[in-house]
């Protein structure tokens, strides 16, 4: 008894280790736009505190507490939704919904430049518009697929052209999704250093010629 207690108080005290772990991408991502998004909100304040709160009002520590909650609650979200869809798992639903994904891709893509529009902005910003309106979406066509399964119990519609795009899509995806993030993060550090460089250090363009020549 007192060591199926000790195995349990283990397995609920790893849960958050186990689950960074697990899901390392996802937890990256959302590690990366935090450390983002909490960095400009610094800049901003002690840049002009009274800009800031004419802009956003409230107290300082409101933000300085609700940025890591909402980007902690929404890792969690998209955790929980991870842990209940294996790879294998959510394929198979990808193809036993080819209209319901068609449709709702096509309503995604149409409506994201207007997403772009109202909150883009610099590559940050609009690499997480266009992952958030994804999840959202995904969460969309999760509830299509399950109205879709309880009205339909067999899948109506097998298309050959549909079924090697998703084979493709689940093999070049993750990919794809890792090397853009990178680029972006490359190309982050590259303009902190060039800032560091130029502001803090007052190096020239002649003295940063010099120093990578």
């Amino acid at each position: 008894m007192g060591n199926t207690i000790q195995i349990d108080h283990d397995q609920k005290e790893n849960w958050f280790i186990k689950n960074i772990k697990k899901y390392q991408v996802i937890t990256f991502t959302f590690g990366f736009l935090l450390l983002y998004r909490f960095s400009t909100f610094l800049i901003g304040y002690f840049a002009d505190k009274n800009l800031f709160l004419e802009r956003f009002g409230l107290n300082i520590w409101f933000w300085a507490i609700g940025i890591p909650i909402i980007y902690f609650l929404q890792w969690l979200l998209v955790v929980c939704v991870a842990s209940k869809l294996s790879k294998d798992k959510l394929q198979q639903k990808f193809l036993r919904h080819p209209i319901a994904t068609i449709i709702l891709f096509i309503l995604y893509v149409t409506d994201l430049p207007y997403r772009l529009a109202e909150y883009g902005g610099n590559i940050t910003n609009i690499f997480e518009t266009i992952v958030y309106y994804a999840f959202v979406s995904f969460l969309w066509w999760l509830l299509v697929c399950w109205i879709s399964t309880k009205i339909f119990k067999k899948q109506r519609f097998q298309w050959r052209w549909y079924k090697k795009i998703m084979e493709k899509f689940f093999v070049v995806m993750p990919i794809a999704y890792k090397v853009i993030l990178g680029l972006i993060i490359a190309f982050l550090l590259f303009f902190i250093i060039f800032l560091l460089l130029t502001i803090v250090f007052k190096y020239s363009g002649q003295d940063l010629k010099m120093l990578f020549s």
